[in-house]
């Protein structure tokens, strides 16, 4: 009887806790798909894209509807002042989980980018698998204000964009916050960040998109990685630098090779599958790096009169793009070394990786051992396919 009693008073108490005393109704709740944080006169301007449900979920067409997103500013001494002030302009309450991006203005990301992250990785109800992105020649602001004619959510646009890009072009790199924070721990690596640009006239990329007088531009467009040493920017890779860092970071899925074979003409190879390994270790009490490249394409596009049915004709186009692989290589490494002097690919990484004791003799010296640390190079491409025809036919047309 006794152990019954217990029982039935530990249901009783259970069911007297239960309850939900934290809940927060959706109407309450600002749903936050993208924020940015930009700096001006010394304060935090912090941005925040929030969703509006029933414009999303709406199936009205041929109607002037509500828009999709709305997005606040406010300023603040602190990032986290800056998001509680926004609740006196914003009608609910603002929930981060779902947000897909976080965009950081140039200028935060110069000035350090540590205080930013530090908060939403700190919080509770952010979950780390958003992406961090740069804003280059803009602010963040106007990025999330710009508005897409293909998804509703200028968000989800950022996010989708960047994982597709990254498939098709080996120029852009995504980094969740997770990553980003993992390289400001690790020894022998820093952080990148690919940077977000505007294109074209701004008012244009602002108008709803609903409005049936308007002809809406892609104006977002992501355009080289930022470089930082530890957690502030120090400059850019350039597109061809930054197919260069892809390559040796082994981010390259896809991409495409282009190769001159006459003033105007080129040959364009496209590359379906690239693997890369660095091995570095330290030898009489130098560090060596080895990068090795081992890629396969397709003949993409052929505007040469080449006879690509002659196996050395072939074997002629994987020398130029082994070539071409290597120049990029080369320029992404001399950048880092001469003018950044930061090894944002993880080549100390990879010695203590390979040689942990090797690493202790020169990791406290490292970033005069990385400027002036010798990186040998070795690619490999195979050309598997040239398409459903053989030989161009644009060579073989009809002259006046």
């Amino acid at each position: 009887m006794k152990r019954k009693g217990m029982c039935l008073m530990a249901i009783v108490i259970l069911v007297l806790l239960t309850g939900c005393w934290n809940r927060r109704e959706l109407n309450d709740l600002a749903i936050v798909m993208g924020a940015g944080i930009d700096k001006i006169d010394g304060e935090y301007v912090v941005s925040a894209q929030i969703v509006n449900p029933g414009a999303v979920a709406s199936k009205e067409s041929g109607k002037i509807s509500q828009s999709a997103v709305a997005t606040y500013s406010m300023r603040g001494t602190s990032i986290f002042e800056g998001i509680r002030r926004m609740t006196t302009e914003t009608p609910r309450r603002l929930y981060f989980s779902h947000i897909q991006v976080l965009v950081l203005g140039e200028q935060v990301a110069r000035d350090g980018i540590k205080e930013a992250l530090d908060l939403l990785f700190r919080d509770h109800e952010v979950r780390p698998d958003f992406y961090v992105i740069l804003a280059k020649d803009t602010t963040a602001l106007q990025i999330l204000s710009m508005i897409d004619p293909l998804e509703k959510i200028p968000a989800t646009k950022l996010y989708k964009s960047l994982e597709t890009g990254e498939k098709a072009w080996g120029s852009i790199v995504s980094m969740k916050l997770d990553e980003v924070i993992a390289d400001l721990l690790r020894e022998g690596i820093e952080p990148i960040l690919v940077g977000a640009t505007v294109k074209g006239k701004v008012h244009m990329g602002t108008s709803d998109v609903n409005s049936p007088n308007v002809t809406q531009p892609n104006l977002l467009k992501y355009e080289d990685i930022g470089v930082f040493k530890k957690d502030k920017l120090l400059g850019w890779f350039n597109e061809v630098e930054s197919i260069g860092f892809s390559y040796i970071t082994d981010r390259v899925d896809s991409t495409v090779e282009e190769i001159p074979c006459d003033k105007n003409k080129k040959i364009v190879i496209e590359i379906i599958r690239s693997k890369t390994t660095v091995n570095g270790k330290v030898k009489n009490g130098k560090p060596q790096i080895e990068v090795s490249v081992s890629a396969e394409g397709n003949v993409g596009e052929v505007a040469c009169p080449i006879d690509l049915s002659n196996p050395q004709t072939i074997y002629k186009l994987e020398e130029d793009v082994e070539k071409k692989i290597r120049e990029k290589i080369v320029s992404a490494v001399h950048k880092a070394q001469k003018q950044y002097h930061s090894d944002v690919f993880g080549f100390g990484q990879s010695i203590y990786q390979n040689d942990p004791k090797g690493w202790e003799k020169v990791k406290e010296d490292w970033d005069s051992q990385f400027s002036n640390l010798k990186v040998k190079i070795k690619t490999d491409v195979k050309l598997r396919r040239t398409g459903k025809v053989g030989n161009s036919f644009i060579p073989f047309m009809k002259k006046k």
